[in-house]
Formats: C-alpha cells, structure tokens, sequence
C-alpha cells in the first residue's frame, strides 16, 4: 500500500492519468485491518479496484466482520458521493494531460519542502490525502501547504502548517483546501443508476475560491458533439458578504439533478441573511459542529448571505 503511492503519481506524471492498483494487493492475503485502510486510500484513486491471486484470501467488503464492513462500506459510499469531482477531474486530465492524482510539488511548486514527500498527494486540486502507511508508528505528521485547509469529515477549518494525527482505523485524514468547491451527489448502488435528489455543491471558503462540474452521459461520444454540461462555480468573500455565482452550463447535455444542495463550510456564527438574486431565504439551517450554513434550492445564478 505504502508504494502504490509514488506508483501512481510517477504513472500519472508519465502520462498515464487514469490508473489504480489491486486493493489489498494482489499477491499474498492482507491483514484485516491493512485491507480496511488500503480500502479506505483506495478511494482516492483514480482506478478503485480490490483485485487478487487465486487462492489468497477473501478480500470482498463484509468478509472480517461488522467493524470493518461498516468502515469499508462507509469509503465505498464516500467514493460513489464523490463521483461528480472525480468525473470533472478526470475530463481535465484528458484534455490538458494533468493527472488527476498529482505529487504536492505539482500542485504546490514553490514550497520545496514537499519536493520528496511521497506519502501525501492531492486528489486533483483540492484534496489532500495523508493515509497512514507504516503500521508500526504512532502518531505522524502531514504538511499542509500555506493556506486555508478544511477537515474533510468534520468541516472544520485546520489550524497550523504541520499537524500532528493519529488516525482511528476508521479514519484515512483527508484535507480540503480552502477556496475549493466541491460537487457531490447522493450515493448510489452502480454508476448507471440515476441519484434521487439533488446536486450537493460545497463551499470552503478561501482565496481563488471555485469549482467546476463535467456531465455527460458517461457511455458514449456523444460529447464530442456537444452532448455534454459544464458549470463553473465561483464565490467572492468580503468581512461582511460571501457570494457564490453559478454559471450557465456549456454544451447540451441536461444532467440528472433539478435542484441544488449549498453547504458553505468556515462559519463562526450563523448568517444574518441568505438570498438568491435579491430574495431573502427563509429556509435554511446552521451547523454549529461543522460551522457549515446548508440551504436546498432549485437552480439559482447566484447565492449570498
């Protein structure tokens, strides 16, 4: 698990975007507990494949007991709710030849710091992904390059340049950089199946703050005829005002959502205002523990409070 890491940086870097690894290796039966973390890393990868030898041990998802399924089957539910990110990121590598999963020196060249480290990497731009790779250590730290950073899990804003973890095993630390927007869809159970609900943008504020979102129907070339959707998300940040904008899509494809659900996560208090183009918003709820305002609406160009 630990050189899978630069394996499929050095495979991205050379060219080859699009890659996984066999998920609790594919020679030899993996521990429970490395199947879970590796299962849980496996999620931010480009290719998430569990794969093995004849006659190695079983390595399906409930195999080792309640614990680890309901831990396995939280990251595979994670990797589904992730899947607009992913397809968007992966849309990119195809035309500019970045690769999806990249080394923090891509991302982050002026720190030279992160120049040889091989056990972190970003999961496209915006997350930060830190899995532990040594079983005989404690406590370890992960660099966070200067900036905003955002728990993923939590919401919560991360303080400090070097932080200090000690993951459970359910826990693989995963950061959000700050000024990313991030779009997430209700899980399904296959990739054809339509999600019921609506599209889930997610906002951590901080500077150059945008996203974006690719569609297309996922089987065919019909997007090189114009059968696809793209829309770019931006938010403006002010001491008193925070405005997300939503672009018209480009192309013709009309994706699966009808409606929109806005998190906007570093929230010390609750807003004294949300409105859409001028109207105030009565609906909506405040999350002390995540500092997150979250608002459901139909399709809007543009969101402030």
């Amino acid at each position: 698990m630990r050189i899978s890491i630069p394996q499929l940086i050095n495979l991205g870097l050379s060219g080859y975007s699009f890659v996984g690894d066999d998920i609790g290796g594919f020679a030899g039966s993996p521990t429970p507990e490395l199947l879970t973390r590796w299962m849980e890393l496996g999620v931010f990868n480009p290719i998430y494949r569990n794969h093995a030898t004849k006659g190695s041990r079983d390595r399906e998802p409930w195999v080792d007991g309640t614990e680890h399924e309901a831990i396995r089957r939280r990251y595979i539910e994670t990797r589904y709710r992730l899947l607009p990110y992913i397809y968007t990121g992966m849309e990119e590598a195809s035309r500019t030849g970045i690769p999806f999963m990249r080394p923090m020196f891509l991302e982050f060249p002026e720190n030279s710091s992160l120049q040889t480290n091989d056990s972190e990497f970003m999961f496209g731009p915006d997350l930060l992904v830190a899995p532990k790779v040594l079983d005989f250590v404690g406590a370890y730290e992960v660099t966070l390059p200067q900036g905003t950073w955002y728990d993923f899990w939590s919401g919560k804003s991360v303080q400090g340049s070097v932080v200090s973890v000690d993951p459970p095993l359910s826990t693989l630390p995963v950061y959000v950089r700050g000024g990313s927007i991030i779009p997430q869809r209700p899980i399904v159970q296959n990739v054809d199946e339509a999600p019921q609900g609506p599209l889930e943008i997610n906002v951590y504020p901080g500077s150059n703050c945008q996203g974006s979102l690719y569609e297309d129907d996922g089987n065919t070339f019909a997007y090189k005829h114009g059968e696809f959707g793209r829309t770019q998300f931006t938010c403006d940040e002010s001491s008193t005002n925070i405005d997300l904008h939503i672009s018209k899509a480009e192309g013709n494809y009309k994706g699966w959502w009808h409606s929109l659900k806005i998190k906007v996560y570093g929230m010390e208090s609750p807003p004294k205002n949300l409105s859409i183009d001028g109207v105030t918003l009565k609906d909506w709820s405040f999350d002390q523990s995540s500092g997150s305002v979250l608002v459901i609406i139909g399709a809007p160009l543009s969101f402030r409070w």
